[in-house]
């Protein structure tokens, strides 16, 4: 290692980017992880008046060499980088360009013995990497390993990067010291000691639509598909000093109409204590904005109490089904009690909280059948929308380590994607991912929670059977009208897709009497969905009584049907400050 001595000396302010580059666009977009770093170099004391430091964000959809050329502009000392599984790839293309990039750093002093090599005063940029991927797969990453980068921070990334630049900027010397300070994962900080970025200026909320809220660090369980599952599984909470200063600031931003009008709450077991969970949703809710919240929850925890306060405050929900069987649940580190669930999901349900739940195939011990129970068990609990995952074995988990001993055959680089497993060959994996894609367009995409069950009923048929014949019904649709149903330019364009499947279904099974009803229902709920998220009015023509045909009576469409008499009329949905408002014509 070179002497630095005489170089920090020298060096005035030292010139950091910080690069994430996200998986797409949208709110949830924020480099939180970056600028955590960030904020701990502007607060350290030794530091602070020695840095310049700037967040550069980026989307796969930008090439490697624009992206470097950009980084290239700031003409930074140091890049560091934050590698997610679905960034690594697009990140070291970046960072190997640096690398070869003319004139790519900032040299203040010239260190004949380093011209070239890796570190301040050459004629490049110092390269880092840290983040969950480089965390749990470091192989291939540094430099002597032949990546670009010149070392890889390990775990939580803001007292290793912090004595790193220390050793920069007051001892050329400890160098060697501060890079073994930065590739030692250090587990456990303290979050009280740690700066939030929301509240220094690194973040400012008021240019964000979305804010990422981190509550807590850590996990109680050790579900082994997960990076918690070889961690201390305990929960560490921020202070709730920091968390209410955030909370106002998000709430100030967002009422001057400036920003934040989603709240993504990182605590992946937000009810895990349930006292405090009560205590965070009352603050929240006493709060003036229209800010939405989504939250990350364990079932089994669920009370009322958090089921009103969940529907009070109009936030959503995200809860880890995974697989309803509960021998394939064991065998992953979970325990599934499916009763206690469907109970919980039921609280949800009665007081109209908005919620989602997540499932994986692919998970040892499950097989394609198993994968249909458990898609009918989720959809019987009326959920607003399914995520719907292959199983990814993911570096640094459990799952990832045992993956011979459970013969995972599985991609070793991201998204590192399972390929088949003893009971799970990949042709029915294959079929699985279809059934998924087919669940997304019918249930989630075509928001057909609220009449979804209700018309599947009088077929008789399972929902993942029904959404099965779904996808094999769209393999049929020639591509030029597949193409005009999919036309986001068309907003009645996927409803159209599922009427003409809903018709042809029916019409097979001689029922052709129920589909005035189902016209009804189905054109109503698209209406009102559109008015309520995109503000679009639409006209519907009905065949019965508005106020019978979505009523509780019509719950039942055969005895409905059977009873009813038609009222034909011509109605607009109208969006309104409110709730949207259906008008007659």
């Amino acid at each position: 290692m070179p002497d630095f001595g005489a170089y920090s000396a020298h060096m005035d302010t030292i010139r950091i980017a910080l690069v994430t580059i996200h998986a797409s666009e949208g709110s949830e977009a924020v480099p939180l992880g970056a600028a955590c770093v960030a904020s701990a170099l502007k607060a350290d004391p030794v530091l602070k008046d020695r840095i310049s430091i700037l967040l550069i964000e980026a989307f796969p959809s930008e090439p490697a060499p624009l992206l470097a050329r950009r980084i290239q502009a700031f003409r930074p000392h140091a890049v560091g980088f934050s590698l997610y599984l679905w960034n690594r790839e697009a990140s070291v293309a970046a960072a190997a360009l640096l690398v070869r990039m003319p004139d790519a750093a900032a040299s203040v002093v010239a260190i004949p013995e380093f011209a070239g090599s890796a570190a301040f005063g050459g004629n490049r940029p110092f390269l880092f990497a840290g983040g969950p991927d480089a965390t749990a797969r470091p192989e291939g990453l540094s430099a002597d390993a032949g990546g670009p980068f010149d070392f890889i921070v390990r775990g939580e990334g803001e007292a290793a990067v912090v004595a790193l630049f220390r050793a920069f900027a007051t001892d050329g010397n400890a160098l060697a010291g501060g890079l073994q300070a930065c590739s030692e994962s250090v587990p456990g900080l303290d979050l009280a000691t740690l700066t939030s970025p929301w509240l220094d200026g690194t973040l400012d909320p008021a240019q964000r639509d979305g804010v990422l809220w981190e509550l807590a660090r850590g996990c109680p369980f050790a579900c082994s598909y997960c990076f918690e599952s070889k961690g201390e599984r305990r929960v560490r909470y921020f202070p709730q000093e920091r968390i209410d200063a955030e909370l106002a600031a998000f709430e100030n931003a967002s009422l001057e109409g400036k920003g934040v009008k989603s709240v993504f709450v990182l605590d992946p077991t937000f009810n895990a204590d349930k006292d405090r969970a009560r205590r965070m949703l009352d603050r929240i809710a006493s709060k003036k904005s229209n800010m939405h919240f989504h939250f990350e929850v364990r079932a089994e925890t669920l009370d009322r109490g958090l089921a009103k306060r969940f529907a009070a405050i109009g936030a959503s929900i995200q809860i880890g089904l995974q697989s309803s069987d509960p021998v394939v649940c064991s065998l992953v580190g979970r325990k599934l009690e499916k009763g206690l669930f469907a109970s919980r999901i039921g609280l949800l349900n009665d007081e109209g909280a908005v919620f989602g739940l997540d499932l994986i195939y692919g998970l040892p011990g499950d097989k394609l059948e198993g994968w249909f129970q458990s898609l009918d068990f989720a959809l019987g609990l009326y959920p607003n929308n399914l995520d719907l995952f292959r199983l990814a074995v993911l570096p640094g988990t459990e799952l990832w380590d045992r993956a011979a001993e459970l013969g995972l055959d599985h991609d070793h680089d991201a998204p590192y994607l399972v390929r088949s497993t003893p009971l799970f060959p990949a042709t029915a994996l294959d079929k699985a991912e279809r059934l998924s894609r087919a669940t997304d367009l019918f249930y989630n995409k075509g928001r057909a929670v609220a009449w979804f069950n209700q018309v599947l009923s009088p077929l008789g048929v399972r929902p993942s059977i029904f959404l099965d014949d779904f996808a094999r019904f769209m393999e049929r649709v020639p591509q030029t009208a597949r193409a005009g149903y999919m036309d986001p330019s068309n907003p009645v364009g996927l409803e159209s897709l599922q009427l003409a499947y809903l018709d042809a279904r029916f019409e097979e099974a001689e029922m052709e009497y129920l589909l005035p009803a189902i016209w009804d229902t189905v054109r109503f709920h698209g209406a009102w969905g559109r008015a309520l998220v995109e503000g679009i009015a639409t006209d519907i023509e009905f065949y019965y009584d508005p106020d019978e045909v979505l009523g509780p009576d019509a719950l039942d469409l055969e005895t409905f049907v059977s009873l009813a008499e038609r009222h034909s009329g011509l109605y607009r949905m109208e969006p309104t400050e409110g709730q949207p408002e259906l008008v007659r014509r």
